[in-house]
């Protein structure tokens, strides 16, 4: 009978100190994310989106596609809709190098993605799924951003600048 307690003690303080490892894990993890984002953020390279005399601030981060096209800038492009999804396109015109990013991301609210096989920048004013071929390049900073891009029409010219 000692033995069946002794193993059913050692069983439950195995299963306890596991819960808490587990747990240390789980609450340290959004820090870690939170302080990665601001270290981006500072690294990152700020611009400025007018649309019809609006301002948006939004960051390019530092992956290959944003720095090439952050040295084509200042530009100016025609956004339209994609029907059915939550986002507005333009064309680029011309390849940006991927190298290094993910094959494929979720187009998440407020991202500025570049569309690869179509060599197309798009601005997320909502949520898609994921796809190959979505690399995101950079971030609105404000939340003013969702109603001016949704709202903004088709075939609307924005300029895109670095901000100095």
């Amino acid at each position: 009978m000692k033995k069946i307690w002794s193993l059913f003690l050692l069983l439950s303080l195995f299963f306890i100190l596991g819960g808490c490892i587990q747990n240390n894990k789980r609450n340290s993890a959004p820090s870690v994310k939170i302080s990665q984002k601001k270290i981006n953020r500072q690294d990152s390279q700020k611009i400025i989106i007018t649309i019809k005399n609006k301002k948006l601030t939004a960051h390019l981060n530092n992956s290959s596609a944003a720095k090439t096209f952050s040295k084509g800038l200042p530009k100016t492009l025609s956004f339209r809709d994609y029907p059915g999804l939550p986002e507005k396109i333009a064309d680029l015109g011309y390849k940006l190098p991927t190298d290094g990013m993910p094959k494929g991301h979720a187009g998440t609210r407020g991202s500025i993605g570049y569309w690869s096989p179509q060599r197309r920048i798009v601005f997320y004013w909502g949520t898609e799924d994921y796809y190959e071929g979505i690399h995101i390049i950079g971030h609105f900073d404000t939340n003013e951003y969702r109603s001016i891009i949704k709202n903004m029409g088709n075939n609307v010219n924005v300029r895109i600048t670095r901000a100095e």
